[in-house]
């Protein structure tokens, strides 16, 4: 039988994927986001997923979550994750982005 692990690498990756989401489709989020130049918007989503992974991180050190050890190899781990959730997260938002009305 399928058995789903939910590792701190794969938590960070699902709290990236609905960040974008909620970016692209909750509407008040939505039209705050929608007004900013894509510069801020990369600089809001960097710093949402570095905040996600230290959240994630300080859940490991206080034994919430397993699997990302609280010393330089977990920090090591952490780094690594947050380059695969800014991956994961812009990946979604190109995928499920809403079309302008203009004609996309």
């Amino acid at each position: 039988m399928f058995k789903l692990v939910i590792t701190p690498e794969l938590l960070v990756a699902i709290f990236a994927a609905l960040l974008a989401v909620v970016a692209d489709w909750f509407p008040p989020v939505a039209n705050w986001y929608g007004k900013l130049t894509v510069s801020k918007k990369k600089q809001v989503m960097i710093l949402a997923l570095v905040l996600i992974a230290l959240f994630v991180y300080g859940g490991s050190c206080l034994n919430v979550f397993t699997g990302i050890e609280c010393s330089k190899d977990g920090l090591s781990a952490l780094i690594y994750a947050v380059l695969l959730a800014a991956g994961i997260n812009q990946g979604v938002h190109a995928l499920l982005k809403p079309t302008s009305k203009k004609g996309g």
